[in-house]
């Protein structure tokens, strides 16, 4: 092996090691089976080893890889739909993540969650669960970052709508607007 072959290793492996949590949690909350999941991060970093001279360096990495595996589930879905049709089936019911704890609170999020549409369930969990900031989210969404962010604005918006809107105690600090009338 080559010195070039072993530092490509070197930085793929870096690659790996640093992501690979990153993206196993967004396949998991896109996805219905761990079958397609770990199939979908295999694909991911299958597809960012071909082509790793054009991956980012640095922290720009993350958010190419999180748009590689918007591609690659929707690849998915897209085979999934024409296996579907070819034997007669037709699923359209997402799965949802399921929750270890006890905390009502956690059901009551999961639930508001799974009532919103899905393109702001996406950027939701971009955000909130991946910790991605919205210029991030627009890398990931191949759109504009002032579009990211009214993404954002609008999916925070109906998330807040529909938890509230449930027969509870009020819902965690993060939900709560900001002094002052901005958004957080």
């Amino acid at each position: 092996m080559t010195e070039a072959d072993m530092e490509r290793h070197r930085c793929f492996e870096a690659l790996f090691r640093e992501h690979v949590a990153g993206i196993a949690s967004y396949c998991r909350w896109q996805l219905r089976s761990a079958g397609d999941v770990d199939d979908a991060v295999a694909e991911v970093f299958l597809v960012a080893w071909r082509r790793l001279a054009e991956v980012p360096a640095g922290k720009a990495a993350r958010p190419w890889l999180y748009g590689t595996a918007r591609r690659v589930i929707a690849n998915q879905a897209r085979s999934q739909a024409r296996w579907s049709r070819l034997q007669g089936r037709l699923s359209v019911q997402p799965g949802v993540a399921q929750c270890e704890e006890d905390d009502p609170v956690a059901g009551r999020v999961r639930d508001a969650l799974g009532a919103l549409d899905p393109r702001d369930r996406e950027v939701l969990l971009l955000a909130e669960w991946e910790g991605l900031a919205p210029a991030e989210i627009a890398k990931v969404m191949h759109c504009p970052a002032v579009t990211a962010r009214g993404r954002l604005f609008r999916a925070r918006r109906r998330f807040r709508a529909v938890f509230e809107s449930q027969d509870a105690e009020p819902g965690p600090a993060w939900l709560s607007p900001v002094p002052g009338g901005c958004e957080r």
